[in-house]
């Protein structure tokens, strides 16, 4: 008897998905950006925008998590990885065609353009407005520290980022990404940093970086001397498919980092999946002790050797998959606070599959009011919303109430040193 291939579930799954691909941009766009504004904000949204700017100097505010993808079409030496581009991998096509309609590309045929203009148009529309540290992502590289185009998810040039940057200074910071494998990895560092470049960005999950290998060694000992920051994805990520891999976002892998003497921020405080315990108390127990990955995030934030060194970012902490425990920690935690940045994940929040307000009022951070105040906030700006709705969240216990405190929304000097 032939073996079943696909379950009646899987199989309607697949034709579902067939026909969101094929339904056309309209019905993604349905997920990806909220309905286009009738009108100017409201006079109760504008005051909900004035009393988020309250206590904060807009020179020092600084998101410090956005992406720019690109396609190349510009000549700018961006790609998108062959598997987010074709429809033998379904759901991955869907995914960059989600991303594409929520930063504001229309025409595939020109998407760089269309995205920087998008995120440009977003930023310099703000009044007041800070600035974003947008990101350069380096491609998978293998053990032997070649890229394997294959494998990458997308690529975005340190030299693309660096210019943007240098043409809007006023509304970016560049932060390079070096696959420290790489042959010339200490050499591509110190030229982004005489550039201009404030951080690191890995996400060693997809780019295959063991955090915890001693190949690493030479480019954090570079870091340390430069003071730049490491900003490394920790905990699951969703574009990865091998297991193995997933492991590379252990937290408890940035120690040697650590112990290098780098500045490390950790990406969404590690608030997604779970890891083996790699500490000598778990393995005594018998086995890998599988651990939440934002338990480890905590175990590392407490141990007081890396105060001053070690950070995390609320980046991506409201979003539907993540909203909850991990938020509602950091409120209760002033000394955490103080350890903390601020980060959109953009352009995340302007998918609205995961970013998803209702969610954000049922776990009581915002109030019905507030929520339809930053629906219409996300029709106008997602980038606003997500910086307007952090400065809104609060949480009452015991009598108490809890927010965000002003300093996670600005650019700490003790991160990033050399950031004027």
């Amino acid at each position: 008897m032939a073996r079943k291939l696909f379950t009646r579930r899987q199989v309607f799954a697949a034709a579902g998905l067939t026909a969101l691909i094929f339904g056309a941009r309209h019905t993604t766009r349905r997920i990806a950006r909220s309905a286009p504004p009738s009108g100017p904000l409201s006079d109760e949204a504008k005051a909900l925008i004035a009393k988020a700017w309250q206590g904060l100097d807009p020179k020092r505010v600084l998101d410090t998590h956005v992406h720019i993808v690109g396609t190349g079409d510009s000549g700018s030496g961006c790609f998108v990885g062959p598997r987010m581009q074709s429809l033998t991998n379904p759901m991955d096509y869907l995914k960059f065609t989600l991303y594409e309609e929520a930063s504001g590309v229309n025409d595939s045929r020109h998407t760089d353009e269309e995205y920087l203009a998008r995120l440009t148009s977003l930023i310099s529309s703000q009044s007041p407005h800070g600035r974003l540290l947008i990101f350069a992502f380096d491609q998978f590289h293998g053990d032997d520290g070649k890229p394997v185009k294959s494998e990458s998810e997308f690529y975005t040039p340190n030299d693309y980022v660096l210019g943007i940057a240098k043409a809007h200074p006023e509304l970016f910071v560049p932060c390079a990404s070096v696959h420290p494998y790489r042959d010339d990895a200490v050499t591509e560092l110190e030229r982004c940093v005489a550039q201009g470049a404030a951080a690191v960005k890995w996400l060693p999950n997809a780019m295959n970086i063991d955090p915890s290998s001693p190949k690493c060694d030479p480019f954090y000992e570079a870091m340390a001397r430069l003071k730049i920051p490491l900003i490394s994805h920790a905990g699951e990520e969703k574009a990865v498919h091998a297991e193995e891999r997933q492991r590379l976002g252990n937290p408890l892998h940035l120690r040697r980092a650590l112990e290098h003497g780098v500045t490390v921020v950790i990406a969404h405080c590690a608030s997604l999946g779970e890891n083996p315990d790699l500490d000598a108390a778990a393995q005594a127990d018998g086995g890998e002790g599988w651990t939440n990955n934002f338990e480890l995030f905590m175990r590392l934030m407490g141990e007081p050797k890396w105060e001053g060194r070690l950070f995390g970012d609320i980046s991506a902490l409201t979003i539907i998959t993540r909203i909850g425990t991990p938020m509602k920690t950091v409120l209760r935690d002033p000394a955490l606070q103080k350890r903390l940045v601020n980060g959109s994940d953009y352009p995340l929040p302007a998918i609205n599959v995961v970013m998803q307000t209702r969610a954000v009022e049922n776990h009581g951070l915002i109030s019905a009011s507030e929520r339809e105040l930053l629906n219409e906030i996300d029709r106008h700006d997602p980038l606003l919303l997500d910086f307007v709705m952090k400065r809104t969240i609060r949480l009452h216990e015991d009598g108490k109430e809890y927010r965000l405190a002003d300093d996670v929304f600005t650019a700490r000097p003790e991160v990033f040193p050399t950031l004027t």
